[in-house]
């Protein structure tokens, strides 16, 4: 099979065959894990070979049904946010944090709305809602493919355009908590999570359908 890795030089791929543990019993790949592996290549354009696999740390509860959605969901988004793009450090550094928050939350939704926003902020895709982008005042919609938020009266203004299904209400209250996922402590975000997490879930779908294309662990959400 090939498998994808995250690491903190990057995303790479790599062929991963049936191993054996050390004690002679066949070995199991598992997703999600921390893990360092040894790999051999003969050429840069070769597709890597992995022909040994440490385990630094399992993550055992993200097999639970209610956080192994959320898991796949961060590790499809850093995957499809980090295809032809340079990847640095924090992405590594936040899916990581990420995993571990599910893994040990005993609110793992809270924990995945909360990373894949801050996972498209870090990427640059993000929307700023802190103020009207037409006027400056008081933000009432989220305006979904320019990533900015509108008031009532420039929401309406933006009704005559073919983007007018785009300019999603949210109201101020919603608007406040998705800028929180969004730049505020991520600590404060998981913990004090939005009221109507529905509505923001529909949201981020719609934001992700828009600006960066189909991931399917989103539209697999039940929520």
């Amino acid at each position: 099979m090939v498998a994808t890795l995250l690491s903190p030089a990057g995303t790479w791929r790599a062929i991963a065959r049936k191993g054996r543990l050390p004690g002679g019993n066949l070995a199991r790949l598992s997703l999600f894990h921390d893990v360092t592996v040894q790999f051999w290549r003969r050429n840069d354009d070769d597709l890597a070979l992995i022909t040994q696999v440490q385990l630094n740390g399992a993550l055992a509860g993200l097999a639970r049904p209610e956080a192994y959605p959320y898991a796949h969901l961060l590790a499809e988004l850093a995957d499809v946010l980090t295809v032809e793009q340079p990847v640095d450090e924090r992405c590594y550094t936040l899916v990581a944090s990420g995993l571990r928050g599910l893994h040990a939350h005993a609110d793992p939704e809270a924990v995945g709305l909360a990373y894949a926003w801050r996972l498209l902020a870090l990427a640059g895709v993000a929307p700023d809602v802190r103020a009207c982008a037409g006027c400056g005042g008081e933000p009432s919609h989220l305006w979904i493919p320019a990533g900015q938020a509108r008031c009532a009266a420039c929401a309406a203004g933006v009704g005559r355009d073919r983007d007018a299904d785009e300019a999603l209400f949210l109201g101020r209250e919603a608007l406040a908590e998705l800028d929180a996922l969004v730049r505020g402590p991520l600590a404060s975000a998981v913990h004090h999570p939005p009221v109507d997490r529905p509505r923001h879930w529909r949201a981020l779908r719609r934001f992700v359908r828009w600006h960066v294309g189909r991931v399917r662990a989103l539209e697999a959400l039940p929520c």
